[in-house]
């Protein structure tokens, strides 16, 4: 009798050893199932294990599967239920992940446009009026009878021809007429006007020089007619 209570115990374990890995096998292949789900099979069917080891201790087998499903139901219901809370807990707790922001955006070229042409109004001709050309008429001709008689002024270092206002100074002939001092190699002419005379010329009084000879005569060349 007791050989074979030996005999129904080691039955008993390798069912309940049996059982406990169907539930395993069960609970990893089947359809997605929550924590607490998972806890309650794993649980019941751990219960179910114990429970019948223990009934065929005492000669209840299936009472004792029974009992220890049932208690290991709830047991694995409320251990799944901790472990999910705390699962949702840490989750939440979790610190949200560090997306990096994308990199900005290379800048744009700066275009600068070029300034606009300038454009210059060319300056307004400049007229140029021509000179004004001044016609002056040459003196009139001098006419001298006789031999031309040359008068000696030591005061203006030149000769003045008798009777008419020629100076003879510097082997050249002057004669003012018209506002300006006309040069000729002769009495008579021809004349061309000089801008730039002589100093001793351009000193002389202009017109009328016999007027002026008395004043600067030396009594000697007075008395001898020069003067």
């Amino acid at each position: 009798m007791a050989t074979r209570r030996g005999e129904g115990g080691a039955s008993m374990k390798r069912i309940a050893v049996t059982l406990v890995a169907a539930a395993v096998v069960a609970a990893g292949c089947s359809a997605p199932l929550t924590t607490r789900e998972k806890g309650a099979l794993a649980g019941g069917a751990i219960g179910a294990g114990t429970g019948a080891i223990v009934g065929s201790q005492v000669g209840h087998t299936g009472a004792g599967a029974l009992i220890g499903a049932g208690v290991g139901v709830v047991s694995g219901a409320l251990i799944g239920d901790a472990i999910q809370g705390a699962e949702q807990r840490q989750a939440q707790q979790a610190p949200p992940p560090v997306v990096a922001a994308p990199p900005p955006p290379p800048p744009q070229p700066v275009v600068v446009a070029p300034p606009p042409p300038v454009v210059v109004a060319p300056p307004p001709p400049v007229v140029v009026a021509p000179p004004q050309q001044v016609v002056v008429a040459a003196p009139p001709p001098v006419v001298v009878r006789g031999k031309p008689r040359l008068i000696w002024v030591p005061e203006w270092n030149a000769y003045v021809l008798e009777q008419h206002d020629v100076v003879y100074h510097g082997n050249a002939y002057y004669y003012f007429h018209g506002g300006h001092w006309w040069i000729g190699r002769s009495h008579a002419g021809p004349w061309a006007i000089v801008t730039s005379p002589p100093p001793a010329i351009a000193r002389l009084p202009r017109g009328h020089l016999h007027a002026h000879i008395g004043r600067h005569c030396p009594p000697g060349q007075a008395k001898k007619g020069r003067c």
